[in-house]
Parts: C-alpha cells; structure tokens; sequence
C-alpha cells in the first residue's frame, strides 16, 4: 500500500480578501505561516518518505515547514507541475464572490484561459500515479492547491466537486493499492488556527 497526504498550503492575503488565486506566485501572509507551522507538526507525529511540492512558493513554503518538522531535508523536496494550482484565466484576480458561479459552471466561454475540471483531473490523477509507481508502498506528502485537492478527490470518487470545502493548510488522506485510489480522510484541519474564529 502507497500513502499519499495532499495539503493545502498556508493562507495567503489573496486567500484572506476571497481573491481568486490560480498561478499567480502569491507568498504566504503571517497567518499562513503560522498555518503551515501547524500542520508541520500535526504531520511530524507520522513518519513519511517523500515530500512533493507544486512549484508556487506558497507550497513551496508550505512543504519546507513540514520538511523541517518532519526531518527531511529542504533539498530532497521534489517539485511538480502536475500538482500546481488550476489557471483560472479571466478569473484571476477577480473577487470570488462575484466570479464563483461561473467557475463552479466550469465556463470557459464567460472566463477564457480557464483550465476545465476535466483537465485538471487528467493532470492531477497522472501525477499521483507517477507518484504511486515510482514509491510503491511509500508514505508521501504533496504540498499544493484547493483545486488540485479537489481534482484529486473528484477523480477517484466523483462523490466529491468542486465545492468541497477546503481549508488552509489542510490534510487529505488517500491510499492506493489492488491498482485503485481510495479517499481516506478529508479537510482534516482541527488543528489549524481558522481566521474565522480568530478575536
């Protein structure tokens, strides 16, 4: 059996002001820094293998906490595409509030340039199956974005979308063996400091 733990990374303001945030290389604020401290010791209680990142500093930051806390080195950090965060094309940039329903609808004629649901599961799933052939029966982090979590989970169980809701810094736990994905455990973040109970 091969383990993988997809995280989200730490907030950053985009994530705070509910900008939509696709390739855009936005560094992590204060608070998800903080975050990413969390779940770095949340995951150093476990005993993992390999650490992936997307290339997006904000993941990078992310898996070199949990890399630190979990005792491999930054430089064994791997990076890769597959796992970088949707392009969102037209929708970059603009207020979630106003664009979210177009997303959602997967409206590549209201917003040009952005990525389909379809591709980023194609893209997604073949990096975990590069993952899985490569480490068979190994336990590995991938540090990257809500929408490749979420390309992930749709694509072995289609009872999860697009709407999940997925917190900062979270854990999602899947497992491969017998050739098949299975989802675990999702938006696991207990222990990540949530700015929406923040005084």
């Amino acid at each position: 059996m091969t383990e993988l733990c997809l995280v989200r990374h730490g907030q950053t303001d985009w994530n705070r002001l509910e900008i939509i945030q696709g390739r855009e290389d936005n560094p992590l604020n204060a608070l998800g820094r903080q975050q990413a401290e969390e779940s770095a010791a949340f995951l150093s209680q476990e005993q993992w293998d390999i650490i992936v990142s997307s290339p997006l500093s904000r993941a990078v930051h992310t898996a070199e906490a949990i890399a630190t806390s979990c005792g491999i080195e930054h430089g064994a950090i791997r990076l890769d595409e597959r796992f970088i965060e949707r392009e969102f094309g037209a929708a970059s940039g603009q207020p979630v509030k106003g664009i979210y329903e177009a997303v959602q609808a997967d409206d590549q004629e209201r917003l040009p340039g952005l990525e389909s649901e379809g591709e980023m599961r194609a893209r997604v799933l073949e990096g975990m199956k590069h993952l899985v052939d490569t480490h068979p029966g190994k336990r590995i982090i991938v540090v990257c974005h809500s929408h490749a979590i979420k390309a992930a989970l749709s694509a072995i169980d289609d009872t999860y979308t697009f709407r999940h809701a997925m917190r900062n810094a979270c854990s999602n736990y899947i497992i491969h063996q017998h050739g098949q994905f299975e989802v675990k455990a999702v938006n696991v973040a207990d222990h990540i400091t949530d700015p929406a109970i923040m005084k």
